[in-house]
């Protein structure tokens, strides 16, 4: 088996997104977002001659999705950045019955602010920016309020819901993205959570590629991510077992990974013609404890496995080349372009040397 782990980092390089605190254009675009809208909500509550000021609460941030995570990736071509925001509003949702209106009020003290707007989404409410006359990337903002603002437990509940949507569509939902965060945080420590968020940057720039042609069928990122967080298995090798040296061999933790995830699918019924139908449930491991995949439908999951079948048997011939430029040639059919391919005569027919392998459970 030949010894690809350099190419994997450098692809890793090329594919990863800082974190948003580290991210400076993001950073700025955040916190004008977080200006605009405390500066309009204090005029909204001062009100004017002609109107009384509005009961508006007063609201605390948070960052959160993949940016927070470190799982967030560069869009591939055609796509955007994604920047998520919690904006976490000192009220009871019981003040809120129509968890649109507080929705909207966001959405409309930024109205005004892109020449793309504001959208009020079922999840949150998303604002466009351009970039040398194109869409270069959009925040969404998340809303929340509390079952309680005043008590010591202060659950947290999302507003879900678009404007117009039938009443059984807008809903609180309870919601814990920090506790998401940190369980993600913690599943490993050191060069196994290094690994472990590795592989999921690149399953995630795999399905990008490998769902160009019909994306709404993909599976989520934060799918992936949390059945990572349940079934990926570090691998660190001894690579000298004299000088104690460990390194990461994150292919073939990638292709246990895989594996495993396929295994999960269980049939669930055939189409008329008698091919069968998979599906594979992952449930938050917070609040809402909900399945992720429970939109998805029969055939977009027998899809989605399909393909992990297609990857997991390519990484199979990948770890078995000897040549890195062969192996590497493979990856990129599975993980686009930006995977590194050696230049033929610089590496030689380079195998990796024997190892023990010491895996790490989750």
């Amino acid at each position: 088996m030949t010894d690809i782990q350099t190419y994997i980092e450098q692809f890793d390089n090329n594919i990863r997104l800082k974190r948003l605190k580290e991210n400076k254009e993001l950073v700025e675009k955040r916190d004008i977002i977080l200006n605009k809208l405390r500066e309009r909500f204090e005029l909204m509550r001062e009100g004017d001659d002609d109107e009384e000021g509005m009961d508006i609460p007063f609201f605390a941030f948070i960052n959160q999705g993949s940016y927070e995570m470190g799982t967030g990736i560069h869009p591939a071509e055609g796509q955007d950045y994604d920047i998520d925001v919690g904006l976490m509003f000192n009220a009871a949702k019981a003040d809120y019955p129509n968890p649109v209106t507080l929705k909207s009020l966001v959405a409309d003290a930024l109205k005004n602010h892109t020449d793309l707007g504001t959208e009020v989404r079922r999840s949150c409410v998303t604002i466009k920016y351009k970039r040398d006359g194109e869409q270069a990337f959009h925040v969404d903002l998340a809303v929340y309020t509390y079952d309680d603002p005043k008590s010591a437990t202060k659950r947290l509940y999302i507003a879900k819901g678009k404007v117009g949507s039938d009443e059984k569509e807008r809903y609180w939902e309870e919601s814990d993205p920090e506790g998401l965060a940190l369980w993600v945080e913690q599943r490993f420590k050191d060069r196994e959570q290094e690994q472990f968020l590795r592989v999921i940057r690149a399953l995630k720039r795999w399905k990008t590629e490998k769902f160009k042609t019909d994306g709404q069928n993909a599976p989520s990122g934060i799918g992936l991510t949390v059945a990572a967080g349940q079934w990926f298995q570090p691998n660190i090798i001894t690579s000298d077992a004299f000088a104690a040296r460990r390194k990461p061999d994150d292919l073939t933790a990638m292709r246990g990974f895989v594996a495993k995830l396929v295994n999960a699918f269980h049939h669930v019924g055939s189409k008329q013609d008698g091919t069968a139908l998979y599906r594979l449930e992952v449930k938050v491991p917070v609040a809402p404890w909900k399945d992720i995949f429970v939109k998805m439908t029969d055939g977009q999951m027998t899809t989605f496995r399909e393909r992990l079948i297609q990857l997991r048997d390519q990484l199979d011939k990948v770890m078995q080349q000897p040549d890195p430029v062969d192996a590497c040639k493979l990856m990129r059919d599975q993980f686009g372009p930006e995977f590194p391919v050696p230049d033929k005569s610089s590496t030689g027919k380079k195998t990796s040397p024997a190892i023990t392998t010491a895996a790490t459970s989750a």
